[in-house]
């Protein structure tokens, strides 16, 4: 896993728009569309603030039938693919 424990914030270049419980992203810097389902949106959600993968699994945890574990190791695939993307940033 590329991201250590670090706090994760949504870049402000970062466009986003909920279409029904999805959520489309897009980088005008880079040109590119991003999108993803219900939970994905809920996790951009949590990191227009600053937030750690673990505050963001506390609060998917008590929103989801998830593990501690597994909330973990899909958190961290997903702030990892939105890092690779430019969408978001450590702070």
């Amino acid at each position: 896993m590329a991201l250590q424990g670090n706090d994760v914030i949504a870049r402000k270049s970062a466009y986003a728009s909920r279409v029904k419980d999805d959520l489309v992203l897009f980088d005008e810097k880079a040109g590119k569309y991003f999108a993803t389902g219900t939970v994905g949106a809920d996790i951009w959600e949590l990191i227009e603030a600053p937030r750690s993968v673990d505050d963001i699994c506390s609060a998917l945890m008590e929103r989801y039938d998830v593990d501690a574990e597994t909330c973990r190791a899909e958190t961290h695939r997903f702030v990892d693919e939105l890092l690779e993307a430019g969408l978001v940033e450590r702070s």
